[in-house]
């Protein structure tokens, strides 16, 4: 029923609009100025969010620095959460002292994701492409990269922090996709001992990116 009363709204914001600025003006806002477009876009998802209660949803289109990892304990960890918060934080210190090492820090990683639902992520100017999709109102984003990464698939939870967002992956999954796509980058593989370090010491926890958006 809130799925219906949001498409009806967003009809109803679509055609408000297109009064307003004449069917000219969307047309060309269509063929050459996307401004109008990413406008109505902008408004309808939130529109939907408000009636699917998903207001801090992340809008993943358009291109995101890597800005360090991020890490949960999972909600079953017997660490209370003011202490997971503060042990979350040294984790993420050690881990991107780790990465650091192999090439991974702020600087060298981007993604960016397209309206048509494929994304590149760029690693030290190598891309690596794949397609993208959120389901769970937005909670959860799963990627599924090509034949590059012999078609790996992940797929996290997806949440807006202060600086952008932050996407989370169960730990093995996601040191998978980072020795796999270092190994595609630099065609080598001395940072295997590495990986295996960080699997069996964090195996128990969600691992992933810290994103802030460009555009």
């Amino acid at each position: 029923m809130k799925k219906i009363i949001a498409i009806a709204a967003a009809s109803l914001i679509l055609a408000g609009s297109a009064s307003a600025q004449g069917l000219g003006s969307l047309l060309g806002g269509l063929t050459g100025n996307s401004g109008n477009v990413s406008d109505l876009l902008n408004t309808v998802t939130n529109v939907v969010y408000a009636f699917t209660g998903n207001t801090n949803a992340v809008s993943l289109p358009g291109t995101w620095n890597y800005g360090g990892a991020a890490v949960s304990l999972g909600s079953d960890s017997v660490v209370s959460n003011l202490a997971g918060t503060a042990v979350s934080s040294g984790v993420e210190g050690k881990i991107d002292s780790y990465l650091s090492k192999i090439g991974i820090a702020p600087g060298v990683m981007t993604f960016t994701f397209n309206e048509d639902l494929t994304f590149v992520c760029t690693i030290k100017n190598i891309p690596i492409s794949g397609t993208w999709k959120t389901l769970n109102d937005g909670d959860t984003v799963q990627l599924q990269f090509g034949k590059t990464l012999k078609f790996l698939n992940l797929t996290g939870s997806l949440k807006s922090t202060a600086t952008g967002c932050e996407v989370l992956f169960e730990s093995t999954k996601f040191l998978t996709f980072l020795k796999s796509a270092l190994q595609y980058v630099a065609k080598q593989s001395s940072t295997a001992s590495t990986f295996a370090s960080l699997t069996e010491s964090y195996k128990d926890m969600k691992l992933g990116f810290k994103l802030t958006r460009v555009n």
